[in-house]
């Protein structure tokens, strides 16, 4: 059945362009959801490459310092690239699109309804308006239209509403699970240890953010980029709580 990944609706064959949010249809969601995973597993991997060309780059940039014996000039700043680069999307959690669906499902109801009640009464001809059966059917067509989206946004929104203590659970279990092998100091020293040269507040700042994404893609099977940004965010007051 022909699938929107944005809405996460399956509409009946024939249809090519969703009618929530105006987006194509993927011919099915397992084609949907393979497709998917192949685009987060090449971003990963493009955001893991620019993550360590930063690297090089502000390697190079304190090198170069090292061997002047001079500090940098007054004013200047290291490589704009040095800065952590920013997920491609902003990860939704389940419970958030939850309530998005309910939303969408209470509009569309909404909507459906009203029409459905206004044709009816045109076609019982309790309301005498000078409307045709053109129409009355387009829009006996539209009302039926609305109210089977929402009926398939409520099952959608159920199927993610079943997803969310399982979502919970996983981001639980990787924050203790980083808090209970990791602490501030350890990773600290793990930078100090790579960057010999002292850095900003500003920059450690950025190095912790990005050492911590660094373990979790390393120690589990994470590929969304923005589910690791929601992580890291999770995690890192924790560990740095002053």
């Amino acid at each position: 059945m022909p699938y929107c990944p944005k809405c996460d609706m399956e509409f009946i064959d024939g249809i090519t362009v969703c009618s929530d949010c105006g987006g194509p249809l993927e011919e099915s969601k397992e084609a949907a959801l393979a497709k998917k995973r192949q685009e987060q597993e090449k971003a990963l991997a493009l955001k893991q490459a620019e993550y360590e060309e930063q690297q090089k780059e502000y390697e190079a940039w304190q090198a170069a310092i090292a061997e002047t014996q001079e500090g940098p000039a007054a004013g200047q700043e290291p490589p704009k690239s040095t800065h952590r680069p920013e997920p491609s999307h902003v990860y939704v959690k389940k419970s958030q699109k939850y309530d998005d669906l309910k939303s969408s499902a209470s509009a569309f109801f909404f909507v459906g309804g009203a029409l459905l009640v206004f044709s009816l009464l045109c076609w019982t001809g309790i309301l005498k308006l000078p409307v045709g059966v053109p129409a009355l059917c387009i829009i006996t067509a539209m009302a039926l239209a609305a109210l089977a989206v929402a009926a398939k946004t409520v099952k959608s929104a159920k199927e993610v509403q079943g997803q969310i203590s399982a979502e919970e659970d996983g981001i639980r279990q990787a924050i203790g699970w980083f808090l209970g092998n990791y602490t501030a100091a350890r990773l600290d020293a793990q930078l100090r240890e790579e960057y010999q040269e002292p850095l900003s507040p500003e920059e450690f700042s950025l190095k912790r953010y990005g050492l911590i994404q660094d373990i979790l893609i390393t120690n589990h099977d994470f590929t969304d980029p923005s589910y690791v940004e929601l992580l890291a965010e999770e995690i890192y007051p924790q560990l740095y709580k002053d």
